[in-house]
C-alpha cells in the first residue's frame, strides 16, 4: 500500500441516499461534430466531474442492439472451459488477452478479465490483440463496440474541455487518431477462479472484486449489468452506484485530473466481491496517444493556483500501472507521486 490509507476499510453508507444522487445526465444534445451543441450536458458533465468524478449518461448513442450483442459475447467467452480461455492468456510483454490473477495495489482481485485494444501492434507494448477462436462473431462484435466507445469518448472529451473554458477540440490531437484506449471484459464470479489452483502462483486473498483505485487515463466509459457492486468513495465512505437501465457510467481518470489541475478529480472506486450472483461489466478506458506528455493546462494555472503536478510521460505511466496490475513488481504508480 506504500504507506497510503487503506480506504477499503472505510464504511459503506447503508442508507444509499448519497449514492442515488450520482448524477444521471442526458447527453442527447452532444453533437457528433466538434464544438457543436451540448451546452446543457457540457455544464452538467463539468459539474459532475468536479464534484463526483463519477456520473451516468443516457441517450448516449450506442445502440441497445450492440450492447446486447457485446453482453452475450462476453458471457459466452467467460463460460468457456478454463483451458480455452487460458489459450489467450496475457503475459508481461503482451497485456492483451485473458487473465485471472489481476492485482490492484498489490492485492489480488476476485475476477477474470479479457483485454483488447485497437488494431495492433499497439504503440506502447508493440503487441497485438489475442482473439479466442470459439466464435468468429466475438471479434466483430467487440471491435464494433470499441469503435462506438471511441466515438462517444471523443464527444465526452470535448465536453470536458469546454467545461474548462477551452475550445472543444483542445485535447483532440492527444487522442485522435492514435489513442491508446482499450476495452476490458470483466467477469466477477461467485467462485474464486484461482481457488484450488496449485499450478498458478498467486496471492491467496481476493477479498474484493476490484480493490480501491482510480483509473489511469482520461475518462472511462463503463457498461455494467443489473447485479450491482460498483461503489464510489466520497465524503469518507463508500456509496453504491446503482445500475440504471440503458445508462453508461462515466468516470474521470488520472490524466484528466492532472490536465485540469484538480478542477476535475479522478474518482476512487471499487467493486465488491460477488457472493450470490455472478457479475459482468465492460469498461472502455479512453487513454492518450503514447507520445503524450500530460501536465496542468496553462488555462487552469495561475498565480493564485499554480501547477499542482509535474509533467507525466503517459507511455511510462501506463506501462508501470500495467506492470502493477499483472504482478507484484512493487508499489503501483499513482498520480500522487507527481504532485508538487
Amino acid at each position: 500500500m506504500n504507506g497510503e490509507a487503506d480506504l477499503d476499510k472505510d464504511r459503506t453508507d447503508l442508507s444509499g441516499q448519497l449514492g442515488k444522487s450520482v448524477p444521471i445526465i442526458d447527453v442527447g444534445d452532444l453533437a457528433a461534430d466538434t464544438g457543436v451543441g451540448g451546452d446543457r450536458s457540457t455544464s452538467e458533465i463539468a459539474a459532475a466531474a468536479a464534484e463526483w468524478g463519477f456520473f451516468q449518461i443516457v441517450n448516449h448513442g450506442i445502440s441497445e442492439t450492440l450492447v446486447n450483442k457485446v453482453r452475450e459475447q462476453a458471457e459466452a467467452f467467460f463460460a468457456l472451459p478454463m483451458a480455452s480461455k487460458e489459450a489467450v492468456l496475457r503475459t508481461r510483454d503482451n497485456p492483451w488477452g485473458y487473465y485471472n490473477n489481476e492485482l490492484t495495489k498489490n492485492r489480488r482481485d476476485k475476477k477474470e478479465v479479457f483485454d483488447y485494444t485497437s488494431g495492433g501492434p499497439d504503440s506502447i507494448y508493440k503487441a497485438r490483440n489475442r482473439w479466442p477462436e470459439f466464435d468468429p462473431q466475438f471479434r466483430n462484435v467487440m471491435e464494433d463496440y470499441r469503435d462506438a466507445c471511441v466515438r462517444l469518448s471523443l464527444r465526452l472529451l470535448e465536453a470536458f474541455c469546454r467545461g474548462l473554458g477551452l475550445p472543444a477540440d483542445f485535447l483532440n490531437t492527444n487522442f485522435h487518431p492514435s489513442h491508446t484506449g482499450f476495452i476490458r471484459l470483466n467477469y466477477y464470479p461467485v467462485k474464486d477462479p484461482l481457488r484450488d489452483r496449485a499450478d498458478i502462483t498467486h496471492i491467496d486473498e481476493a477479498g474484493l472484486g476490484v480493490h480501491h483505485h482510480t483509473d489511469a487515463g482520461a475518462l472511462t466509459v463503463l457498461l455494467q449489468d443489473d447485479v450491482g457492486g460498483l461503489q464510489v468513495h466520497k465524503d469518507g465512505c463508500w456509496h453504491d452506484v446503482p445500475p440504471v437501465r440503458n445508462a453508461l457510467v462515466i468516470n474521470t481518470g488520472d490524466m484528466m485530473q492532472v490536465w485540469s489541475n484538480d478542477v476535475y478529480h479522478a474518482a476512487i472506486h471499487r467493486v465488491l466481491a460477488m457472493d450470490k450472483k455472478d457479475r459482468f461489466s465492460i469498461p472502455f478506458f479512453y487513454n492518450p496517444a503514447a507520445s503524450t506528455v500530460v501536465q496542468p493546462l496553462s488555462t487552469v494555472v495561475s498565480r493564485q493556483k499554480p501547477a499542482l503536478y509535474r509533467s507525466i510521460d503517459w507511455s511510462d505511466y501506463r506501462g508501470r500501472r500495467t506492470d502493477g496490475d499483472y504482478a507484484d513488481y512493487g508499489a503501483e504508480v499513482q498520480i500522487s507521486q507527481y504532485r508538487i
